[in-house]
Order: structure tokens, then C-alpha cells, then sequence
């Protein structure tokens, strides 16, 4: 009897160390990583969109070499996506004002475009150019100098950010609202250029960066959330200051994971799926369209506050992206959208200005979200890319519901082979 006992539990055991082994073997498909999915960057003249493979595809205007193409005004603008010559295994980029500027999977970063301000970040460590001296624009990708080990990149106007993999900082560009000071140690109060990479003095420890107008924003590894520049609109967080020369802390954020930083506004996602907002309210009614009134307990002088308060009715949120068309990425892959939708942006298929209340763009199984100035891009968990508002630049073109502008095969194209000397 416990000899048959023995040989069943024996057959037992075999049996269950063979379907273990199936399930392992099996494991690698059935927990494998989300596919890479293609990454959209775009300012008001042009954007970028960084396949998985890490090809570059660039559109929009090319009045100042921002397409990367090697020429001014050759093209003078493309609507269509365009790949940006050569093989650079970008994984990650960015766009502002009328520059573009790629991530390398080595931590490097090539630049082109406008250089006005300095802001490719193509000069002299330590050298400032004179007030009168005129800075070219560079029609190609061109690697900053002294700049390695980045791990994120995040640009406004006329100045950049990068993230280090080490939690520092590092900025260039124009600098007359402080984004850059402490940069130099000048704590002059007047516009300059830092035409190269240069630390952001006393600030350590971050996680994210977010490029506002005028203002930055920085997450820290605590969940706390830091904020330098203009601070008109209280969009720093202080109520008092008009700016600031160095990073301070915001008042009443914490278990924060991303951060996005808007024209004078920002948002702060936390980590219970909820959305926090301050700032200015009075052009895109960032603060009031909700019930449509106006609250004076939360709002300074009517129009903006500088204390983060709940979007109400917002919750499991996982992406944020700020524009005049202010973006939330549900976990489900649906999308809310509250702002100004004059320019279709919101893709709801309508363009009344101001809607009040959280709107549901016409999209779903939505993986993540990017906005422009007037215009929105929803990526798909399929790696298709949809545009809504206004997308193409010779016609002026909108977009009044998400509109397919990269395929599912364009986004697997393969990178092409490296050449011998290149970047």
C-alpha cells in the first residue's frame, strides 16, 4: 500500500515539475515587455517622431534648418513624415521654437536648427557670445559638445534641459527669466545666452524634468517636485516672488510621478492617479471651466493661483501632457482633455473654444500622448500615431478628429545600417 502510495505521489511530482517546466518556458512570451512605441515631440513650426528602431521622422516648417535635411528652405516645409538622413539610434527627442534635438541610446545629443540664443547648445564651454554677435543656424544634426550620460531631454522656446543619468541638471539656451540661472553664479537680472551645457546649481536628486514657457519644472526622487523661472501666473508655486534664480520647492505636492510644465501653468500627476494644477488660468480657463464659475478661494485675483489643486472627476490617470490643449492618459487607454480646443486640438470632432468640463477625445487603446502648441498626437498601443488640430503647416490644415499620420508599418521600419565615421 505504501509502496503504490509512494510510485502515484512520485507520478504526481513528474507531472507537475513537467507542466512547470512548460509554463517557464512559456513565461518569456506570456510576461515579455511592451513592445518600444514610436515617440512624438512637436512645437508650433515642426515635430519629430523617433521610431522604436531609432530612426528620426521629421514635418512641419524648414525655415531655419529645423528639419534636420542639411538645407534651409530646401524643403521650405514638408506635411509629410521625412526620414532624417543617416542612422543616429535616437530613442528619444525634442522640439521647440524652431530647433529640434535627438537622444542617443549612448546618452549623447545632436542638435540643429534655429541657434539665435544659443540654444543648440554648439558653443564654447565658458564663452559667452557678445550682445551683437549673431549665432547661425545649423541645418544638420550636430552633437553638443561635453554632454554625456543623458537620460532625458525637455526644451521650450529658446532653452533646454537635460537630465542626468547621475540626478543633476543640465541647461542652456536663453536665460533672461532665470531658467538658467544659478548656471553662472552672475545673478544678473537681464536677458543672456548660454550657448553650452552648463549645471543648474543646487539641484540633485531628480527624476524627471518639464520645460514650460519662461519656467521649468523638476521631479524629484522623493515625489516632491521642484520649480524655477517666471513665476507671473505664480506657475513656481509662490504667490509672492515674480521669479526665481534657483530651484525652489512647491508647497503641497508630494507622491508625485510625472510632471508637465505648460505656457504659464503646470500639472503634477500622483501616484494615486489623480492630477494636481496651478498657474495661470486666465487664457486657456485652466482653473474654471469646469462648472463654468469662477472660485475665489482658489483662484488669486480671479486668474490664477499659485497652490496645486484636484482636477475634479480625474482619476486614474498614468501620462500628462500640457499644451493649450491639456491631455490626460487614462489607464483603460482612453483620454480626457480640458483647455482651449480653438484649433481642434482636442480631437473631439468639434473646435467650440472653451468646453466646459472633461472632454473624451474620439481615440482609444491609447499608450501615450504628446502635445504641441495647437495640436495634440495620440500613439496607439499598436504603435500607429493619430494627429488632431493643426498638423499640416503649407495648408493650415485642421485636424478636427484624430487623424492617422504614421502607420503601423511605418512605425516598424528598421534603422538603417550605421556608416563608417558617422555621428
Amino acid at each position: 500500500m505504501k509502496a503504490e502510495c509512494l510510485r502515484r505521489s512520485c507520478r504526481a511530482f513528474a507531472a507537475f515539475l513537467f507542466l512547470l517546466s512548460v509554463l517557464l518556458s512559456a513565461a518569456p512570451d506570456a510576461f515579455a515587455q511592451a513592445p518600444r512605441l514610436p515617440k512624438v515631440a512637436a512645437s508650433p513650426s515642426h515635430g519629430l517622431i523617433v521610431l522604436p528602431s531609432g530612426v528620426v521622422k521629421v514635418f512641419g516648417s524648414n525655415n531655419r534648418g529645423q528639419l534636420g535635411l542639411g538645407a534651409i528652405d530646401d524643403p521650405k516645409y514638408s506635411d509629410d513624415l521625412v526620414d532624417l538622413p543617416g542612422a543616429y539610434d535616437a530613442i528619444d527627442g525634442a522640439a521647440a521654437g524652431d530647433s529640434s534635438y535627438v537622444l542617443r541610446a549612448d546618452g549623447t545629443v545632436l542638435a540643429w536648427g534655429e541657434n539665435h540664443a544659443g540654444q543648440l547648445g554648439l558653443g564654447i564651454p565658458g564663452v559667452l557670445p557678445k550682445s551683437w554677435e549673431v549665432i547661425k543656424p545649423v541645418p544638420a544634426p550636430t552633437p553638443v559638445p561635453g554632454l554625456a550620460g543623458v537620460r532625458q531631454l525637455a526644451a521650450d522656446g529658446l532653452s533646454v534641459i537635460a537630465l542626468l543619468a547621475d540626478g543633476t541638471v543640465r541647461a542652456w539656451g536663453a536665460c533672461g527669466d532665470w531658467k538658467l540661472d544659478g548656471v553662472l553664479g552672475s545673478g544678473r537680472d537681464e536677458p543672456f545666452r548660454v550657448p553650452f551645457p552648463a549645471a543648474v546649481t543646487g539641484l540633485t536628486g531628480v527624476k524627471a524634468v518639464s520645460a514650460g514657457s519662461r519656467f521649468a519644472l523638476a521631479l524629484m526622487n522623493d515625489g516632491t517636485v521642484k520649480a524655477w523661472g517666471n513665476n507671473k501666473f505664480g506657475q513656481i508655486g509662490d504667490e509672492v516672488i515674480s521669479r526665481s534664480a534657483v530651484p525652489v520647492t512647491i508647497a503641497g505636492l508630494d507622491n508625485v510621478v510625472a510632471v508637465s510644465a505648460g505656457i504659464g501653468y503646470a500639472m503634477a500627476l500622483r501616484r494615486d492617479g489623480t492630477v494636481r494644477v496651478w498657474g495661470d488660468g486666465g487664457d486657456v480657463e485652466l482653473l474654471y471651466n469646469f462648472a463654468g464659475t469662477r472660485n475665489p478661494s482658489i483662484h488669486k485675483n480671479d486668474q490664477w493661483t499659485a497652490k496645486p489643486f484636484a482636477i475634479p472627476g480625474l482619476r486614474d490617470v498614468v501620462a500628462i501632457s500640457a499644451g493649450a490643449s491639456n491631455i490626460a492618459l487614462l489607464a483603460n487607454g482612453t483620454v480626457r482633455a480640458w483647455g482651449y480646443n480653438g484649433f481642434c486640438s482636442m480631437g473631439l470632432g468639434r473646435c467650440t473654444e472653451y468646453p466646459r468640463g472633461l472632454q473624451t477625445p474620439r481615440v482609444s487603446s491609447i499608450a501615450a500622448i504628446a502635445t504641441g502648441l495647437n495640436r495634440t498626437y495620440f500613439v496607439r498601443r499598436d504603435g500607429v500615431v493619430t494627429a488632431a488640430g493643426t498638423h499640416r503647416y503649407s495648408r493650415y490644415q485642421l485636424f478636427q478628429v484624430p487623424t492617422v499620420i504614421l502607420t503601423r508599418e511605418q512605425a516598424a521600419q528598421p534603422s538603417p545600417p550605421q556608416a563608417q565615421g558617422g555621428l
